[in-house]
């Protein structure tokens, strides 16, 4: 495309500017790598994967840190987040425990237009927007809570966050691009949420490409996304067999 504008005698272009996004992360459990653990804690996977992904698309991305479990704290961090951004991006308390204050921290500063998606894994999903300061004339920042658990947190955020950046940007084409290819493996426990699950593709005994399971589909395994390649998209109450022509989203197309 540069090459096409230099052609044209072109010396300047109109461009949009990269969006800027803020990034936290809430759970008096997380730790950064190379931190010590402290009894029931686990490390902040969700930074690396996140701050990465934002990155990919091109967004000018903000690591504003782990924010802890408290309502005050959590207003405080959408506030800051608010003020040169627009676009904020958070991962954990979006579920319904004790300790999940982004649902009230996020009405008290902004508004919710959407609470939970029939997805699996991804349910605890978040969308709206929070005030930029008292002032309704200075605008909102546009808000996003992912899911904690990490499976649910990189598939939610490319299948709902990545377009919505990409729109921002300027793409008149966020739809999804589907592959289509054979099932190696069967899937016989449905569930009534819309499932994505994680696959590969590799060859059968005869040499032929089929879409090989990630055994373990649980929200908590990292290592099954460092493995696959892709996401199978199954509708709700559909069960698999070997042979089956399946419907997959290819990783490397939706990281970019």
């Amino acid at each position: 495309e540069l090459g096409v504008a230099a052609s044209a005698g072109l010396t300047h272009l109109l461009v949009k500017r990269r969006v800027k996004v803020a990034a936290f992360f809430t759970g008096d459990e997380l730790a950064l790598p190379g931190e010590p653990l402290k009894p029931g804690g686990i490390y902040n996977s969700n930074r690396d994967t996140l701050l990465a992904c934002l990155k990919s698309l091109g967004c000018d991305a903000t690591d504003l840190g782990i924010v802890p479990d408290r309502l005050e704290a959590t207003r405080q961090a959408l506030r800051n987040a608010s003020q040169d951004h627009d676009l904020i991006i958070t991962s954990g308390g979006v579920s319904v425990g004790e300790e999940d204050h982004i649902k009230p921290a996020v009405t008290a500063e902004g508004r919710l237009d959407l609470w939970q998606i029939a997805i699996k894994p991804g349910k605890p999903l978040a969308f709206g927007a929070v005030r930029k300061s008292n002032q309704s004339a200075d605008g909102e920042a546009w808000f996003i809570g992912l899911p904690g658990n990490p499976v649910s947190s990189f598939v939610t955020f490319l299948l709902m966050a990545r377009p919505f950046l990409l729109k921002r940007m300027g793409v008149a084409d966020t739809s999804l691009r589907y592959l289509t290819a054979v099932s190696g493996f069967s899937w016989p426990r449905p569930d009534k949420r819309r499932e994505f699950l994680r696959v590969k593709l590799s060859t059968n005994v005869s040499g032929e490409p089929v879409l090989e399971l990630w055994p373990n589909q649980g929200s908590g395994v990292m290592s099954s996304l460092s493995w696959a390649d892709g996401l199978v998209d199954l509708a709700p109450e559909t069960t698999i067999a070997p042979g089956d022509k399946l419907r997959y989203l290819s990783l490397s197309e939706l990281l970019y």
